[in-house]
């Protein structure tokens, strides 16, 4: 989409604060899927006592959700080239409420298994749906804090899960106690994810099409009018620029990323490699491993469940940098410079670590490397935050033409989620190896991102899309 000649976009006028109320309703599929995610941290205890599961079968429930994004971000391309993209996000938040309900009701392992792979497609899908829509209903002036929103809603919903399923907990005695009305307090904890997700299918319900998908559905009429309140007086220009863009071109397939590279175009790889990065960097085992760094200073529980809000929240005022910063000084700079920070943080955490004595539970941290990992792993916590969590989602978006943007996000989603599940799975023998070879490994992938950004990434900021 492209700016109107007569003026730029910003967020004071009130076409843009349509377009951000759009963006940011769509962004709610985020808010459930952060939500879910502290949902499913806080209840493991609860779901293995309840349901007497093992550590190998808690290790199957909690990654089998990951293995589910991958399918669900690979299918949800082909699907919204047919039913367009509000649809799957619809569809996206059925999935997530009928996991959840499921999870709710689990009176047994492979019902509860079956469920969690639900909530996994739901989340995948969406993750690939969501940020692409965005992207085509903004605006190229504020496309980058817009599409930022994704990010940010996953982080407050992180938060906020964390206080509910906190007071749940509280209010019950335990995660396993029964609640006043009866069932644990872990099954209150997915009714509260259901009631989330099901308010989100009737918000993707009555959202709009993108202007891109109303004009590849001949709906020229509909996306000169939705156009007509984001851009005024330019809508004709802009559906006229669209169907000029989408001229002779259809909306691919998987088969045509095919290319002379490997197999596949190099823009495709561009966008698997961004993806993949964001999740070789470790952020989900770094901040798994938080409770465990604090109490090595010697925090007590309560605390530490403190400090890890406060970890999130870090995380949540990073993102809002980056949404202030992401249209000004352009994607391309924030990955850099993140990278950089990334790197050199991860480098602290395994200098740290290698000091450490003992193993397991019983690792032992000295006074000062203690707290050079605490600064290291917020100092990391803070330079993703502010550039490869949201970002990734916004260039992901920008990188591809109409015609390969649909199953090219999809293939680089679910990469995305195939390399978070075997980061997940993979920690606990790196760290039966050593944390701090696991950390330094970590920190090579930081310093091969930032090489990546810096060769082979081009800057997406005011590009149009079509």
């Amino acid at each position: 989409m492209t700016v109107s000649k007569t003026g730029s976009t910003t967020a004071s006028n009130p076409s843009a604060r349509y377009v951000t109320l759009i963006a940011a309703s769509a962004a709610l599929g985020g808010f459930v899927f952060g939500f879910d995610t502290s949902t499913m941290n806080a209840a493991l205890n609860g779901v293995r006592a309840t349901l007497d599961l093992g550590t190998g079968a808690m290790g199957f429930v909690a990654a089998i959700s990951l293995i589910g994004c991958a399918i669900g971000a690979w299918f949800a391309g082909p699907l919204s080239s047919k039913l367009g993209r509000t649809r799957v996000m619809s569809i996206a938040g059925g999935a997530m409420l009928a996991g959840s309900v499921g999870a709710a009701l689990s009176g047994f392992l492979v019902l509860m298994g079956l469920s969690r792979l639900t909530i996994g497609l739901g989340i995948g899908a969406a993750s690939a749906v969501i940020p692409a829509y965005i992207a085509e209903i903004a605006p190229p002036g504020i496309r980058g804090r817009l599409g930022s929103l994704w990010q940010f809603a996953l982080i407050v919903g992180q938060v906020l899960g964390l206080l509910a399923d906190y007071g749940v907990t509280r209010w019950a005695g335990g995660e396993d106690s029964p609640m006043p009305w009866g069932g644990a307090a872990w099954r209150w904890m997915f009714g509260l994810v259901a009631a989330l997700a099901a308010t989100y299918v009737l918000v993707a319900r009555v959202l709009p099409a993108s202007p891109v998908d109303l004009v590849r559905r001949r709906r020229v009429g509909d996306a000169e009018a939705l156009l007509a309140r984001i851009v005024g007086s330019a809508a004709t220009d802009e559906v006229r620029a669209i169907e000029r863009m989408q001229a002779g071109k259809q909306a691919g397939g998987v088969k045509d990323l095919r290319g002379e590279r490997l197999g596949l175009r190099p823009i495709v790889w561009t966008g698997i490699l961004l993806a993949a990065f964001q999740q070789l960097v470790g952020i989900n085992v770094v901040k798994t491993y938080s409770n465990t760094l604090w109490s090595r200073v010697g925090f007590s529980t309560d605390a530490t469940f403190i400090l890890s809000i406060v970890t999130v929240l870090i995380s949540l005022i990073a993102t809002i940098v980056a949404i202030a910063l992401v249209d000004r000084v352009g994607r391309r700079v924030l990955l850099i410079v993140g990278g950089v920070v990334m790197a050199l943080s991860l480098g602290t955490l395994a200098a740290a670590f290698t000091t450490a004595t003992g193993r397991g539970d019983d690792l032992v941290l000295g006074p000062g490397a203690s707290v050079a990992a605490l600064v290291a792993m917020n100092l990391f916590a803070i330079s993703f935050g502010a550039s490869w969590g949201p970002v990734t989602w916004v260039m992901l978006s920008e990188l591809y033409d109409s015609n390969l943007r649909t199953p090219a996000v999809a293939v680089s989603t679910a990469a995305n989620w195939l390399t978070n599940w075997a980061i997940t799975r993979t920690f606990p023998l790196l760290a039966g190896v050593g944390l701090g070879f696991a950390y330094s490994l970590y920190a090579g992938f930081a310093a091969l991102a930032l090489l990546f950004a810096v060769k082979k990434l081009p800057e997406t900021k005011g590009r149009t899309l079509s």
